[in-house]
């Protein structure tokens, strides 16, 4: 419990100073964003319309004018061009398409309009409805930041009341709210935004969410919202559904890297497993979201 205390303590003060300048803007008008150049110590990059500083292709959207989208703010954006993509965090947010581009897009960020590449921005197409049980991609309505949920009660299919699953058990868990209409997805494949997928570093079997496939590319983001792009080819995409029960021997998300345990229990109602695990050479108990649970990963010892 200690562990787990801890853990949260310290993922919220980085949310907390994250979103405190994340939703800070920029001051400045956003829209020619596509001409622009990014200057730094000892070089100058002229951005092409709809790049971002990973290596992943420009690409269209299907999100129409006045739809809810999910995308990162832009001084995120900023930030990466200038420290470099890999040393920068993401933060997904809720926000409305204003028009949409072959390559980048127009959003309305908090109180201006600015532009993100179609890359990053994560369509939500209106008119969805959600089942009892079903799994959904939205935000946390009352916070914010991209979170799947899961669906409690169905009595308005298209408002449902939900639970999140991407916030802390402990502290969130058992908290319920309806959804606004239009402003989510059903998740039913693996390989959709908001899945899970893991992949191998020299080290570890690494935990991360897609944002969106594109040929043989993966754009993901992770533990700290880090982004990495992963060849679709390196990743084992984890169920968005699994049947389970106590006793199961699975693959479970820590910190960011999967490593084994036992299922303690589960249930279905709330989408989530308490599982048994090892770390730091101590047995504990962690509660796990469905969609991140695995059992065909094979780790090393």
């Amino acid at each position: 419990m200690t562990n787990n205390i801890y853990k949260f303590t310290f993922v919220s003060i980085l949310f907390s100073i994250i979103l405190l300048f994340g939703n800070c803007g920029t001051g400045k008008n956003n829209k020619d964003s596509s001409q622009d150049s990014t200057n730094t110590e000892n070089t100058t990059i002229e951005k092409i319309a709809g790049q971002i500083p990973f290596d992943f292709p420009i690409v269209k959207t299907s999100s129409k004018e006045g739809e809810y989208v999910l995308s990162p703010s832009k001084s995120f954006l900023d930030e990466a061009w200038t420290e470099g993509g890999e040393n920068s965090t993401f933060i997904f947010y809720s926000r409305k398409m204003v028009k949409s581009g072959e390559s980048e897009s127009e959003v309305v960020e908090v109180s201006e309009n600015v532009i993100i590449p179609n890359s990053l921005i994560i369509p939500i197409p209106s008119g969805q409805e959600a089942k009892k049980g079903d799994i959904v991609l939205t935000w946390w309505q009352s916070g914010s930041g991209m979170s799947r949920a899961i669906v409690m009660d169905d009595s308005n299919p298209k408002e449902p009341k939900v639970r999140y699953l991407d916030l802390d058990w402990e502290y969130y868990g058992e908290t319920e709210e309806n959804l606004k209409p239009n402003s989510f997805v059903k998740i039913t494949d693996m390989w959709q935004p908001g899945t899970s997928v893991a992949y191998k570093d020299d080290y570890y079997m690494n935990h991360v969410q897609v944002v969106r496939v594109e040929g043989d590319k993966v754009l993901t983001i992770g533990w700290a919202g880090r982004i990495a792009v992963i060849k679709k080819q390196d990743c084992y995409p984890i169920p968005v559904t699994l049947d389970l029960k106590k006793g199961d021997k699975v693959q479970v998300p820590h910190i960011g890297s999967y490593t084994n345990g036992i299922i303690n229990k589960y249930d279905a109602n709330v989408g989530r497993a308490w599982v048994d695990i090892e770390f730091g050479g101590q047995k504990q108990e962690i509660v796990v979201p469905i969609g991140e649970i695995t059992k065909d990963l094979v780790l090393e010892d």
